[in-house]
């Protein structure tokens, strides 16, 4: 009777384990590829857009999401521009390029319906998420007007918001307005970045727990344990070498 019940304790187990782990997959796969981006980042809502702003608002991993919070922002594209003299060259830049140059602006391209949101809202919400770095050209803030309209826009926000100033001491005089300059879409795994990354730290963490035996009291056998620990330890290892592979595979840079 009692290893009847072990082998059905067992069975209960190793299946509770395995659904985790067929839900669990496709979560931390499909988080390594672009499939992972939100619908609205398709071409479908670049067409709908109304208008196109462009600002430059310190790594874009962060401010890309957040303009994405505000009504009538359609989608946000991390990008490279502040390079008047790129076409010339007619290659491409890498994150490299950015990092290690002082020609490029860590930049967002930002697709938004105008009925929704005016430009100078846009400007606002700019001011509010960008996270800067003023002695660096990559993370400078600067404003790339798209036309003389928002050119006129934004000279009147810096003006009426000129001695604006956040709690953390960013203010809007530091801000520079530049000519628009070629835009290019920073490589696939830049984009939509922190919802990417997000449930990969949650499956390492958890991953990381279970390899530390903190859950050991809660698996009925010794032999289970050690298969849980080699599994979680094989799962991690895996999730690393995706986060290589990802960087090479998906690295295409094209002008917008």
């Amino acid at each position: 009777g009692k290893e009847r019940y072990h082998i059905f304790e067992d069975l209960v187990t190793m299946l509770l384990l395995s659904t985790c782990c067929l839900l669990a997959l496709p979560y931390m796969v499909f988080s390594f590829t672009t499939v992972w981006d939100k619908t609205r980042s398709d071409a479908t809502s670049h067409l709908l857009a109304k208008k196109e702003a462009t600002f430059g608002m310190g790594c874009f991993w962060k401010p890309a999401e957040e303009l994405l919070k505000r009504d009538g922002v359609l989608d946000t594209v991390a990008g490279y521009t502040g390079n008047p003299g790129a076409n010339k060259k007619n290659v491409p830049p890498t994150y490299d390029n950015v990092c290690f140059g002082r020609d490029w602006v860590e930049g967002v391209r930002v697709y938004y319906d105008d009925s929704q949101i005016s430009y100078s809202q846009l400007l606002d919400a700019f001011f509010e998420t960008q996270e800067p770095k003023f002695d660096s050209r990559q993370y400078a803030s600067i404003i790339f007007p798209h036309d003389t309209e928002q050119e006129k826009d934004a000279s009147d926000w810096l003006e009426r918001n000129s001695r604006q100033v956040r709690t953390d001491g960013v203010a809007v005089a530091q801000t520079q307005v530049e000519t628009l300059s070629p835009f290019y879409r920073a490589e696939g795994y830049h984009q939509n970045y922190w919802q990417k990354q997000r449930p990969r730290f949650a499956a390492i963490l958890v991953l990381l727990i279970i390899s530390t035996g903190a859950l050991d009291d809660f698996v009925p056998t010794a032999n289970l344990v050690s298969t849980l620990h080699t599994t979680a330890n094989a799962v991690t290892i895996g999730i690393g070498i995706l986060q290589v592979l990802e960087r090479q595979l998906d690295a295409k840079v094209v002008e917008l």
